[in-house]
């Protein structure tokens, strides 16, 4: 499992990263290039909260609460991962507690 997950880390989400060097560039990407609509809701909340826009992450933050209270429960691994990344910054977020975010994004 920690082969895999080194794997994925290595394959996927460091090239992602490398190419975009900054969560703002990330985030500002011209739409030709970047659909938001094929990045998970919850993950775009992560990158409003890095960037500093808590209000975009308050917004999402309650949409994806919303969606995710009305479903029977979450069998799916992802989906319980969404859920318990809402759960984690609903607190922090709420209050606008920057130090707090930034330990659980560093974390």
């Amino acid at each position: 499992m920690v082969a895999d997950l080194i794997e994925a880390i290595e394959t996927t989400a460091m090239p992602k990263l490398s190419f975009h060097e900054t969560v703002e560039a990330y985030a500002t990407l011209p739409p030709e290039t970047y659909e938001p609509m094929n990045e998970p809701p919850e993950d775009l909340m992560l990158v409003d909260i890095a960037m500093g826009e808590l209000d975009a992450a308050r917004n999402i933050w309650h949409e994806q609460n919303l969606w995710h209270r009305n479903l029977p429960g979450h069998p799916v691994p992802r989906e319980r991962w969404f859920r318990e990344q809402l759960d984690t910054v609903a607190e922090p977020l709420h209050a606008g507690d920057r130090p707090a975010l930034a330990r659980i994004l560093h974390g």
